[in-house]
């Protein structure tokens, strides 16, 4: 079963790549908050760790920066649907993110020109990724526990970019609620143990779309309980300084515009609230 699950044609039918033609997630369409500044957003991408048991002589490249020995997984997700788009398995703990992003685009990970995925701090300036501002405020428990508004253009990009990337954060606890071999690990042979996580992204599908109603039981999931925190400088990876410059000038076009349009609101609502007066 876990062969059929993780293999042509159980697993294309339930986890593929969106068209190049898809469009802007509903969520962002209908919501001003973020149309249409992420309007060419794909979806969410994330790396997370899933336990394994390798054998002795392997466990030391599978030793993740919490100590514990996992593999580590590339995933894409859509925003609207809660649906895994695309998983990369197999790849050592001890690799970061942006490692095992790059392993994805040399194998099969392909974005259209034009679109991209929101992604964390942890991957680097690329034309298919958009990251957060570094050194800012980004995450939600962050601006729970401060109870401000944004100041200025980066914490307001990140702000709005954390709502949406925290998509795949809560996918990733939700399978790991679903199918708890995924926090647990088996000793079944590395090559199953590779599988495990596609063909149970695949089951999650499956689920998702013949049974909608279902996720209602994960209301209370919202985060990846195994995702460690960002650290560290951003990757540079093997983007050209061309590629780093684009990337980082879309992100800033992106917050002046939110900005600008969020000020507008801000002014708007205070001479509505003057009037009342």
């Amino acid at each position: 079963m876990l062969l059929a699950f993780s293999s042509p044609p159980f697993y294309t039918t339930y986890v593929h790549l969106p068209p190049e033609d898809d469009p802007t997630p509903a969520r962002i369409y209908h919501d001003p908050r973020y149309h249409p500044f992420f309007a060419h957003a794909l979806g969410a991408a994330d790396g997370s760790h899933i336990t394994t048991a390798p054998p002795a002589e392997e466990r030391g490249p599978s030793r993740n920066r919490k100590g514990g020995v996992s593999q580590n997984i590339f995933v894409t997700c859509t925003l609207d649907t809660l649906l895994f788009t695309y998983v990369l398995s197999g790849i050592e703990g001890s690799a970061t993110d942006a490692t095992v992003f790059q392993m994805a685009r040399e194998a099969d990970f392909r974005v259209p020109d034009g679109r991209y995925y929101l992604a964390d701090a942890g991957y680097g300036f690329l034309d298919v990724l958009l990251v957060p501002y570094r050194g800012v405020r980004y995450h939600l428990a962050e601006w729970g526990r401060a109870n401000v508004k944004p100041v200025n253009k980066e914490e307001l990009f990140n702000l709005r970019h954390a709502k949406l990337q925290n998509t795949i954060e809560r996918l990733f606890g939700i399978l790991k609620k679903r199918f708890p071999i995924l926090r647990s690990g088996c000793e079944y042979r590395m090559k199953y143990q590779v599988r495990l996580p596609p063909a149970l992204c695949a089951l999650h599908n499956f689920i998702r779309l013949h049974d909608p109603s279902e996720i209602n039981d994960f209301i209370d999931i919202h985060e990846d309980p195994d995702r460690p925190p960002s650290t560290g400088e951003l990757a540079q990876g093997p983007a050209t300084r061309a590629e780093r410059e684009r990337a980082n000038a879309r992100r800033d076009y992106i917050a002046t515009s939110m900005w600008n349009s969020y000020q507008e609101w801000a002014r708007q609502a205070e001479e509505a609230q003057e009037m009342v007066l």
